[in-house]
């Protein structure tokens, strides 16, 4: 039997680190919870620093999935958390050891 890695992982990390969250998307709004990472991190080598990307915020896939929100509405919706909104203007998925359907999604965000 293969390990349950939402129950071992994602529900520990989530309910500690999540945070709540609205998503408005074309089939409503929904209350999720996210893990903030739009905070930019450096990475420095040497004399060379450099930032990331840019402002982002973790999901779980089966949440989305429960609360109506298919993939192909990702893009565009507005996700509000510790008060700010923001825009998905673009995603990334992560997958889990059981599938990419039971992992997470980064949502890459702009200001809303």
């Amino acid at each position: 039997m293969p390990l349950d890695y939402s129950a071992l992982l994602y529900d520990p990390v989530y309910n500690a680190l999540g945070v709540p969250a609205m998503l408005t998307h074309t089939a409503g709004v929904s209350e999720i919870r996210v893990i903030d990472d739009t905070r930019a991190k450096s990475l420095t080598n040497g004399s060379l620093e450099t930032k990331s990307v840019g402002p982002g915020a973790f999901v779980r896939v089966p949440e989305l999935t429960a609360n109506g929100v298919d993939r192909s509405d990702y893009d565009g919706c507005a996700l509000a958390f510790n008060g700010r909104t923001w825009i998905v203007r673009s995603h990334e998925m992560r997958g889990s050891p059981n599938g990419e359907d039971q992992g997470e999604v980064r949502f890459l965000l702009k200001a809303g």
